[in-house]
């Protein structure tokens, strides 16, 4: 029973920790395009679809790399919780 609140203790530990781990986020430093209120010609339409299209870009380009790291995150902490579970159960039993 003692084994079973450190393993738990331990685990919360761990938890609470990732949880403050980056406590600043980062943010997608990407420029907003602004849109002006009359288009005086094709080329200023043009213009302005590029620059959404690159603002897109951006944006699409930042949330892929967060996805990736938080993937990398949760493996990483998975891993450390079995060598957690494989202590317990290998040096406290």
């Amino acid at each position: 029973m003692k084994l079973i609140k450190l393993g738990l203790l331990a685990g919360s530990i761990l938890f609470t920790s990732l949880s403050y781990a980056d406590m600043f986020a980062p943010s997608a430093y990407c420029t907003k395009p602004s849109k002006p209120y009359k288009f005086n010609n094709e080329w200023e339409v043009q213009q302005y679809l590029d620059s959404v299209n690159r603002y897109k870009r951006c944006i699409s380009d930042f949330v892929e790399k967060q996805n990736r790291e938080s993937q990398n995150h949760q493996e990483t902490a998975s891993k450390a919780i079995d060598e957690w579970n494989r202590f317990v159960k290998m040096e406290l039993q």
